[in-house]
């Protein structure tokens, strides 16, 4: 930036999680914006670690508790810049607020204007006898009087961006980018305008080539500092083009402040000299500190002035008088302004003090203002139900009342900082709901290589885009193969944020497996009721999926796709491959999983971190950062810069800048496929969209019939400025629109809105397109176009969608023929989110932890990990065990478990459902997939073609899992698996002396065909042998050797050894 010209901050305060953003700070005190950059400079940003309204406990029994809410601590603002005028003070804060304060104290905020963008703040304020006005972060100017509810836009005219203002009584100056001079005067109150806007004078400026910086007026005069510094005036009653007149400076003289005052102007050198200016004159004289003490900053009233030195003491000046201090030496400050005789001043650390002086010029003791209030708690409830509160010291107690498990939403009433306000407070009941935590800038994910050799190095991971990068290598254990990373049984997902604190653990298997079933021990009395342990074979691998997409967007029942990234870290795929989508390279139909290729050129640590399933194309993201699409192109949904054909490989989306993707290509952090439309966003949060566009599926403005590269998802509020664009934490395609989850929770949607799939409570027609993002209406007040629906989760089926909000509650709009909104109605499509609400008691909403909506089906997850499903059933994809075209599932009911189909009190117990065309996947709690539904193309991986009413296990790396084991024909009892392993404990029953055979029932992945082993042998012993004695039992041999003895002695020797099996028992 050039020499004299005042510094711009960046467009948007910087955001870091869980702190507050005070302001810029130079050399460890606030910085005002106002003060000309005369060298390299380095600012730095200040936070302070932010607190909320905080419940205590957070969690509790489901049968009630007593808790405790507390307000947040109370965290004055850091004010960089204070200007004063009459009996009013401006205070500037450094991240962009505005309070005002009169001489009794009262505080008020500024509120931003209406329609402000995101990001708005203020960075200057001026205070004037009726009027204030402030520059906005958009470089506009906005005025208000203290009878206004909001400050509103001068009417400039023009869009010049300005950089600095000074208010004179009624006069405002105005400095733009280009070192002109605006003034803007208002006309004369009357009773019927008390408090005239400025209107627009003349406009000055400087002789070539002089640029002003600084602009202030006096009674009579205008002074104008130029970027070197130096001095111009020119009298206010002046018109046309008369030019400012130079003030005699001494050479090298550079000024960087000018204040007015009633007759005159103070102004401010670089090396801290003081110069008075009379309005009659042109050459200034000195005003000197004692002992050659240097001021850095000037304020002035009427005909007195407040001078801060560079120590940072307070100094009074009148006209034709001498400096005195007027401050205790306890404190030392940035910047002061007086009004009549109070002096209000920032410290070093940016607070507020003040005090006044007496009539001889002394001060009086500093103190503190605070310009927050006490936070006053009015009301709360839980769930709608109030709840009754009561002041304990500076916090309130409420009794909580019995809940059913999981999270309850407490919502709290009341004013802070003289504003009312309504938040939302997360209590737990027994078990938390997954949700989106910000409170914690980053998370630890560490690594346990359970055996394995030595442990990766601890991740620190951001939230919310910053995701865990698999290790590499691998670790490596003698003799064993490895799996992956999971967290219990299930494979760990690195696509996702990271919420809290994790360990991943490494998962084994034998390179040498066992490859026969054994029991152990394989001998016992024939009494029974011994522990004996059945052991299956190993698997081969213990990979598992960590997560699955299946392919929507098809009014056919073609192009069926299944996709998943294993806890190798490759991708797999299996389904209809016309055109290329499994990734293989080749085009042929797979009924069970494959690997997807990878691409051409990865580096040897490469691996897939998300895959997703279109209409015809896949998307995937790379461990390297980059995009991959494979599949169909016609619409140019692969985005390398291409259209038509097909790639049965996956080839890399092009870089949105350069639309090559050689040696470059597009980075991010989250895909999605759309029908025939592709998302993405990067690490800034930035969306892109690249494929068909007919609908404005893509976001960007238009609706072109496709888009061959990335293109940027525009920003709702500026739709034509290309320099800004839609920032996001979550995108989802449907079938030819497309949902987004911003920074602030509120949710968009863009694109095909024939059936109100767009939740903005309008439709758009059948050939409607909708290129930019609209609101998701908030469902509280679908009629305000300025409110949007808060969201944690979102998924876009083919003409509907679904989202969970932070409370766990789920929402659905859109297309509803089939039910597939789960409102209990069909038919009526419904244009803003509606309530899904639980089956069992509609007056409790159904509380979810994930959804998925597909073609005409919706699933979910429930806070108890229970998988859901409502409407189509053409083809069994609800998993309730039958088929049919009934429109009557419109409402959740349980999808069945799939070792107990036909019993209704069980259910799929899962982590990960996705809902695609007629076919539904899952991922259970045992780390095993399962889909069902329509299969004709094999999308169901279970290696067959027939249709599935009840999840079938995905055939992959299925590990036996027992469910019987009989000796003989006696059954065993107490069946207990093994932690940690495929075997299981059970008590033998009695049987005759001698061999058996043990058949063991068992399916593979624990679901589908009941198989039996009958490979197995048990050797019952007689009582008198003693197994427990250790080998075969020296008794054993005297028995063989006694043939001839009678049964009756035979029977003493057993009761002889029951008497002394129960004398062992006893002692």
């Amino acid at each position: 930036m050039k020499t004299g010209t005042l510094a711009t901050p960046p467009q948007h305060n910087p955001q870091r999680d869980g702190f507050r953003f005070d302001g810029w700070t130079l050399d460890g005190q606030p910085y005002d914006v106002q003060a000309p950059i005369l060298q390299d400079t380095t600012l730095k940003a200040k936070w302070t670690k932010t607190t909320d309204w905080r419940l205590s406990p957070e969690h509790g029994p489901a049968t009630g508790a007593r808790l405790t809410i507390s307000p947040p601590d109370r965290q004055e603002p850091y004010y960089t810049s204070i200007r004063t005028a009459g009996d009013q003070t401006v205070g500037v804060t450094g991240d962009g607020r505005i309070n005002t304060w009169t001489k009794d104290g009262t505080t008020t905020q500024v509120p931003f204007p209406a329609q402000a963008p995101d990001g708005f703040r203020y960075l200057q304020a001026a205070a004037g006898s009726r009027r204030q006005a402030a520059i906005g972060s958009d470089r506009h100017i906005y005025t208000w009087a203290s009878q206004q509810p909001a400050p509103t836009l001068l009417d400039t005219g023009q869009d010049a961006g300005f950089t600095s203002i000074s208010i004179n009584n009624d006069l405002l100056l105005a400095v733009d980018r280009q070192g002109q001079i605006h003034a803007y005067q208002a006309e004369q109150a009357d009773s019927q305008n008390p408090n005239p806007k400025p209107a627009a004078q003349e406009t000055i400026s400087l002789p070539e080539p002089g640029q002003a910086v600084l602009a202030v007026a006096s009674g009579s005069r205008i002074l104008i500092v130029d970027t070197d510094g130096q001095a111009w005036t020119r009298e206010t009653s002046n018109t046309g083009n008369v030019e400012p007149e130079r003030i005699k400076q001494d050479p090298g003289m550079r000024i960087v402040q000018a204040q007015s005052l009633n007759q005159g102007s103070l102004l401010l050198s670089e090396d801290g000299q003081i110069y008075y200016l009379v309005d009659s004159t042109t050459k200034p004289t000195t005003v000197s500190l004692p002992e050659g003490i240097k001021a850095s900053r000037i304020s002035t009233d009427k005909n007195q002035a407040v001078i801060t030195d560079k120590e940072g003491h307070v100094w009074f000046w009148k006209i034709a008088g001498t400096p005195i201090r007027v401050d205790n030496s306890n404190q030392t400050y940035t910047q002061a302004v007086l009004a009549g005789d109070r002096i209000t001043a920032v410290s070093r650390q940016g607070s507020m003090f003040a005090w006044s002086l007496d009539g001889q010029g002394r001060p009086g003791q500093p103190a503190r203002l605070s310009t927050t209030t006490t936070p006053i708690l009015e009301s709360a409830s839980m769930d709608g139900q109030p709840l009754t509160l009561n002041k304990s010291n500076d916090a309130w107690q409420t009794d909580m009342p019995a809940h059913t498990p999981g999270e309850a939403t407490i919502v709290i009433t009341g004013k802070q900082d003289n504003q009312p306000f309504t938040r939302s407070l997360t209590y737990t009941v027994d078990q938390p709901l997954t949700r989106d935590i910000r409170q914690n800038s980053a998370y630890t994910v560490s690594f346990d290589t359970a055996g394995g050799s030595q442990a990766p190095q601890p991740q620190q991971v951001p939230y919310p885009y910053g995701r865990v990068q698999r290790p590499y290598p691998d670790p490596t254990r003698e003799g064993y193969q490895f799996d992956g990373w999971f967290t219990g049984n299930t494979a760990y997902d690195f696509s996702k944020p990271v919420t809290k604190n994790i360990t991943l653990t490494a998962r084994w298997t034998s390179k040498k497996p066992r490859t026969t079933w054994t029991i152990n021990p394989d001998k016992g009395s024939q009494f029974g009721n011994e522990t004996t342990t059945i052991t299956p074979p190993d698997s081969t691998s213990g990979v598992k999926f960590n997560q699955i997409s299946n392919s929507i967007g098809s009014v056919v029942m073609q192009n069926s796709v299944s996709l998943a990234v294993g806890s190798d870290g490759n991708a797999y795929a299996w389904g209809d491959n016309r055109s290329g989508q499994l990734g293989n390279g080749m085009t042929t139909q797979q009924n069970t999983p494959v690997q997807v290729k990878k691409p051409a050129g990865v580096s040897a640590d490469f691996t897939y971190v998300q895959v997703s399933a279109g209409y015809r194309h896949s998307l995937a993201l790379g461990s390297d950062g980059y995009v991959y699409a494979w599949g169909d192109n016609t619409y140019a949904q692969l985005g390398n810069n291409t259209s038509g054909g097909y790639s049965t490989v996956p080839v890399r989306v092009c870089d949105p800048s350069t639309h090559s993707n050689v040696n470059t290509g597009l980075k991010a952090i989250q895909v999605d496929a759309g029908g025939e439309h592709s998302l993405a966003i990067d690490k800034e949060g930035n969306v892109w969209a690249w494929g068909r566009n007919r609908n404005g599926q893509l976001g960007n403005g238009t609706s072109s019939s496709y888009s061959s590269a990335p293109v940027r998802v525009c920003d709702p509020e500026h739709p034509t400025d290309a320099s800004k664009g839609l920032v996001a934490l979550k995108v989802a395609g449907g079938g030819a629109h497309s949902l987004a989850i911003d920074r602030d929770g509120d949710t968009w949607a863009w694109g095909f809105n024939s059936y109100g799939q767009l939740g903005n409570n309008v439709t758009s027609g059948f050939d409607g397109a909708n290129p930019v993002p609209v609101r998701v209406r908030d469902p509280n007040n679908p009629d305000d176009t300025s409110k949007n629906l808060k969201s944690v989760q979102i998924s876009a089926g083919f003409e509907h969608s679904i989202a969970i909000d932070a409370q766990g509650n789920t929402w659905s709009w859109g297309w509803n023929y089939w039910g597939e909104l789960g409102q209990n109605t069909t038919n009526e499509d419904i244009l803003s989110p509606a309530r899904v609400y639980n089956p069992d008691n509609p007056s409790i909403p159904f509380k979810a932890s994930q959804v998925s909506a597909g073609y005409d089906t919706s699933l979910a997850v429930d806070i108890n990990g229970i998988a859901w499903s409502w409407g189509r059933n053409t083809y069994g994809q609800l998993g309730y065990t039958n088929y049919d075209d009934s429109r009557g599932h419109n409402q959740p009911a349980k999808v069945r478990n799939p070792a107990s189909p036909n019993n209704t009190d069980l259910s799929l117990d899962s982590t990960l459902v996705s809902a695609g065309n007629w076919h539904s996947l899952a991922i259970g709690k045992d780390g095993y997939t399962y889909g069902w539904g329509y299969n004709k193309y094999g999308q169901l991986g279970n290696n067959s073609n027939k249709n599935a009413y009840v999840p079938m296990l995905v055939e992959f790396n299925l590990a036996p899992v027992i469910s019987a084991a009989r000796f003989d024909t006696s059954p065993g009892t107490h069946l207990t698996p093994v932690s940690n392993s495929n075997s299981v404990t059970v008590l033998t029953p009695a049987h005759v002396p001698g061999p058996v055979t043990v058949s063991v029932d068992y399916t593979m992945g624990g679901a589908g065909q009941t198989l039996t082993d009958t490979s197995l042998r048990y050797t019952y012993l007689p009582a008198s042998v003693l197994p427990r004695a250790g080998g075969e039992g020296i008794l054993l041999a005297l028995a063989t050797g006694m043939t001839g003895m009678s049964a009756m002695l035979a029977s003493r020797r057993h009761r002889r050894e029951q008497h002394r099996l129960l004398h062992a028992s006893h002692e």
